[in-house]
């Protein structure tokens, strides 16, 4: 078997997978990022770590721990984990949702050139990327930077935990904004521009690569036995995609977790005179499998704003009862729109300061309004996302997965709104399971990642004509509310 562990903003779980490719059993273990200020996320590195081994010892209660023979993780990208020369957390991770770094982004830009930046790394500079918060920490708690040995992320944590190796691969190292994303390698020149010591930056490897094995003190805490290898693993999102069986040009990924992804490969290097042309906010990220890349777009409330909405207004229904009220609401939510920018946004505006709202509200609107229009902000956001890559590459089809996919009615109102068909994955777990095929790669179990993701009971959603025209003009609506109410 091969286990998989997947390193959440709000949950860490853990799956295992038998060698036909099927899940056996997950489990998970939820928890709450911290906000000690407006815009501000931070979490406890060690806070995760205590997760994986709670999972791990419900998992084994009904699975005999001794039949896995690898393990893979994945987790949440740019959450900057820092650690001091004795392999101890300096202080608590600051998260990829936080916005905090504005400033240092814009400095940043400035003094190398926004052009060259994204020469260099093919990306431009977000602030919930790591690089920003290096420089705000030397700015606000210099002590603390002082201390800086090690530099890594989420899974790279679990990992190091896991293996006592300090080590990154090149999914996740694409999104700290100081890697050559081109040539799958840091970016000697950047570190040495912006004062960086490089040995802060840990050996970079392929998913797919076996970085060490289980460690006498980690197979004691998780109840493994020693010896076990360890992959590289995964950023949250490439694992997602190798998980559900996207790797190639001709598919492409939808997730809508605490955040919303469009995901579309790319089998060869990225065109860099393309990509000047398109919008900077687009990814270009190395993706899990050697000689591949991925285009992402990135809202970044995308489940989340439903969180919101029943936590503001301290709704009694659950998720599922909640969604069930958008149903008997028409299509366009009665002219009721939602602009899902509650912790700024990264597609198409790479905007910190967005903030969201319902805009067209009037006397006749109910509960069931408001729910099917923050479902149809958060589609249009992601159509946002679409529009961009389109550019790049036009998959045949996506697959959807992610929290909405328990839905009906927002996976056809996603449908709809991209107007694109949809393949709705029978894997809820996608992550732990890509994080789970790496693993049974790098021993050379599985050739491809297709050889386990051809689920039979997968359902295709496909767009409705009518509905797809209605949203097309509302979704003009909801772009001209960005720019009336933005402050840029």
């Amino acid at each position: 078997m091969f286990l998989g562990i997947d390193i959440g903003s709000g949950g860490t779980k853990v799956i295992l997978l038998n060698k036909e490719g099927k899940m056996i059993e997950s489990c998970e273990v939820s928890y709450s990022f911290d906000v000690p200020k407006e815009g501000w996320t931070e979490h406890d590195p060690e806070e995760w770590w205590l997760a994986v081994k709670k999972a791990l010892k419900t998992l084994f209660i009904h699975n005999d721990p001794s039949f896995v023979e690898a393990i893979g993780v994945t987790g949440q990208m740019h959450s900057s984990v820092l650690l001091d020369a004795n392999g101890e957390v300096i202080r608590k991770a600051i998260l990829w949702n936080d916005q905090r770094t504005e400033k240092e982004c814009k400095e940043v830009l400035e003094t190398i050139g926004e052009e060259r930046f994204r020469s260099l790394t093919m990306n431009t500079l977000f602030p919930g990327f790591t690089l920003p918060k290096i420089i705000w920490l030397k700015r606000n708690e210099p002590e603390a930077y002082k201390r800086i040995a090690t530099i890594m992320m989420p899974k790279d944590f679990i990992n190091y935990k896991l293996t006592g190796v300090m080590a990154t691969e090149v999914t996740d190292a694409s999104g700290t904004g100081i890697f050559d994303v081109y040539n799958r390698k840091w970016n000697k020149d950047l570190i040495h521009e912006l004062g960086f010591n490089p040995e802060w930056f840990p050996p970079v490897f392929e998913s797919i690569d076996v970085i060490g094995e289980i460690g006498s003190t980690a197979a004691r805490a998780i109840g493994l036995k020693e010896g076990i290898p360890v992959v590289a693993g995964a950023a949250d999102n490439a694992a997602a995609a190798i998980g559900n069986g996207v790797f190639n040009e001709n598919k492409g990924l939808i997730s809508v977790g605490t955040s919303g992804v469009v995901l579309v490969p790319i089998n060869n290097r990225p065109d860099k005179e393309l990509l000047t042309k398109t919008n900077s906010s687009l990814h270009i990220f190395c993706h899990a499998l050697p000689n591949t890349w991925y285009a992402m777009g990135v809202t970044l409330t995308a489940g989340e704003s439903l969180k919101w909405f029943r936590k503001a207004f301290e709704l009694a229904e659950d998720y599922e009862e909640l969604i069930l009220k958008a149903k008997d609401v028409k299509a366009g939510a009665n002219g009721l729109i939602f602009t899902p920018y509650l912790s700024g946004e990264r597609t198409p505006h790479n905007d910190s300061t967005a903030r969201g709202g319902f805009n067209g509200m009037n006397l006749t609107h109910r509960k069931g309004d408001f729910v099917r229009a923050v479902l149809e902000g958060v589609s249009y956001s992601l159509k946002d996302c679409h529009e961009l890559i389109k550019n790049i590459a036009s998959p045949e089809s996506f697959v959807i997965t992610g929290g909405a996919i328990k839905s009906e009615i927002w996976s056809q109102i996603l449908s709809d709104v991209i107007g694109v068909k949809l393949k709705k994955s029978a894997r809820f777990e996608g992550p732990a399971i890509g994080a789970a095929i790496l693993a049974g790669m790098g021993i050379g179990f599985f050739r491809e990642p297709d050889e386990v993701t051809n689920g039979a009971d997968d359902v295709i959603i496909t767009p409705s004509t009518d509905h797809y025209l209605l949203y097309k003009e509302s979704f003009h609506k909801y772009q001209n509310l960005y720019k009336q109410l933005s402050s840029k």
